[in-house]
């Protein structure tokens, strides 16, 4: 692996400025230095990507009649229903309510009522990327008459957001497609399926999204540090810096973030107001780090890493000092093996890509390349050549370990197309 030290968040001016405001108390400043270097940083390109790859992916995967998807753009949704229904009388002379149209809510619309559009801008335009790209797949903020499709309908509804902090404002819309009698049939049904993907999320905010009562399935390319995280040695002189440093509250949420979150993510063009209120917040003669988009000095932090690079500060983070001449691909797997902790599980690759920043599909990529290799047993734990390869990987006179490589590489799906049951004695027309 090249030889390469990404400059830290904390070293830039404007970090400097920010730390200044820490001097009175050497522990206090080196707590909020780490607490800096810890910070997932994502630009506008790296965004977009991941929701692109998501999606692209979630198409891969998608046959049959009921192949079409549904993309929304995450926003604030104030109204009490996502659809606009109206009553009709069916065949029985029964009155019910039926969500009818052919354009669903818009992709983009100001934040209560102003001017100002916040990153579903963003979002809006990674979801028309890929809807012009697979028009035979993707649909574009459908209404429900579109959704319901006769020769092609919808078999999946995808809201498309850029971070999940606490999951308030996904489950927000959630509730309102909840509340329209036409949605909760196509869920009983089994007509359509819930999916959630966004660039990075918390991973405590992805559980609440997946509880809501519509169980939409939840994916993050990238998953954000936070407070409440495991396996932070600063974890608690951050809490204790976050108690005694800045507002006590910030753009609609507490010291501690929207949903006290205490998400650790900037994105260059905002600080999302989960994080904690001293990163976002200015008041009372304190000031944040930044405002609106990252300044122009720190734009070289939210620049785009190579694979060297993005193991080479994963491995910084963690501790782990890896041998210089192991691969990308090999030093990925040496580092999350090294900090596995026990076995891997399923799941665990959440809890792995936020120690680490590595995007989900690049842990998932390397476990299941080391569990093909023997590396890992069928159970996660580690082999003897598991145990062999770390040592090694970590060890830079040692002889780099040999691995196999597998001339068809596999690239899991991280979504997949629902299986549809019907019964014979249902009728073929949607709600």
């Amino acid at each position: 692996m090249a030889s390469f030290k990404l400059a830290p968040l904390s070293t830039y001016p404007t970090s400097q400025t920010w730390l200044a405001q820490f001097d009175q108390s050497e522990a206090d400043r080196t707590a909020a230095e780490a607490m800096l270097d810890t910070m997932l940083l994502l630009n506008e390109e790296q965004v977009s990507a991941a929701i692109r790859s998501q999606l692209y992916r979630f198409a891969d995967g998608r046959k049959g009649r009921h192949r079409r998807v549904a993309l929304y753009a995450e926003r604030e949704f104030p109204q009490k229903e996502f659809f606009q229904s109206e009553t009709i009388i069916n065949a029985r002379g029964r009155a019910h309510r039926r969500a009818v149209g052919r354009v669903g809510p818009p992709a983009v619309k100001p934040v209560r009522g102003g001017t100002r559009v916040g990153s579903e801008g963003l979002v809006a335009l990674a979801v028309s990327t890929v809807v012009e790209t697979r028009p035979e797949i993707f649909l574009n903020h459908p209404g429900p008459d579109r959704i319901r499709g006769k020769t092609a309908p919808v078999g999946a509804i995808v809201i498309v957001t850029d971070f999940i902090g606490s999951g308030q404002r996904v489950r927000d819309i959630l509730d309102a497609m909840w509340a329209v009698p036409t949605v909760k049939a196509w869920r009983s049904l089994r007509l359509v399926t819930f999916h959630v993907v966004a660039a990075a999320g918390t991973a405590a905010g992805m559980t609440r999204v997946r509880r809501h009562r519509l169980q939409p399935e939840v994916m993050a390319e990238h998953i954000a540090p936070s407070l409440g995280g495991t396996g932070w040695r600063q974890e608690w002189d951050w809490h204790d810096l976050v108690s005694k440093y800045g507002p006590d509250a910030g753009r609609g949420a507490s010291r501690w973030g929207f949903g006290k979150s205490g998400a650790l993510i900037a994105f260059s063009y905002r600080l999302p107001n989960n994080t904690p209120a001293l990163l976002h917040k200015s008041e009372s003669g304190w000031r944040a780090l930044y405002i609106g988009a990252a300044p122009n000095d720190l734009r070289p932090a939210f620049g785009l890493r190579s694979d060297d690079q993005a193991v080479a500060a994963a491995a910084s983070a963690t501790g782990v000092a890896l041998s210089p001449a192991l691969s990308p691909a090999d030093a990925t797997t040496v580092l999350l093996l090294s900090i596995m902790r026990g076995r891997w599980r399923p799941g665990k690759e959440v809890a792995l890509a936020e120690r680490t920043g590595l995007p989900v599909p690049t842990v998932m990529e390397a476990l299941r390349r080391a569990l093909r290799n023997g590396l890992l047993r069928g159970d996660g734990r580690l082999t003897d050549a598991g145990y062999a390869m770390v040592e090694a990987g970590q060890r830079s006179e040692r002889e780099r370990p040999t691995i196999p490589t597998e001339a068809e590489p596999y690239y899991p799906t991280q979504l997949r197309a629902p299986r549809l049951l019907f019964s014979a004695r249902r009728s073929s027309e949607r709600p």
